[in-house]
């Protein structure tokens, strides 16, 4: 389970009352879940969450690690839908 407050107090409270109705363990500071990377800079007040580590194991599986980057050639405006990829892709494992 992972608790976000914008306390530490919070947090430790959360966590008593929980620890009172549950048996739990308290695993420290959270740096990965579901597969997402978390990256917290507390003095700027950042969290980040990233997903790099499952990007580069996709690119891994389809042998396409090492292929050079480009550039979007989309505005960040376009939208895609369905209508504009009419080829159903399907990934097979074997």
């Amino acid at each position: 389970m992972l608790i976000a407050c914008k306390s530490k107090a919070e947090i430790g409270s959360t966590k008593s009352l929980l620890k009172r109705e549950f048996d739990m363990k308290d695993h420290g500071e959270a740096k990965k879940i579901l597969g997402m990377e978390i990256v917290r800079d507390r003095s700027r007040k950042i969290l980040r969450v990233s997903q790099s580590g499952y990007i580069y194991k996709i690119l891994n599986n389809f042998r396409i690690d090492n292929g050079k980057s480009v550039q979007m050639p989309l505005g960040g405006h376009f939208k895609l839908s369905l209508k504009d990829c009419p080829i159903r892709i399907v990934m097979l494992k074997g």
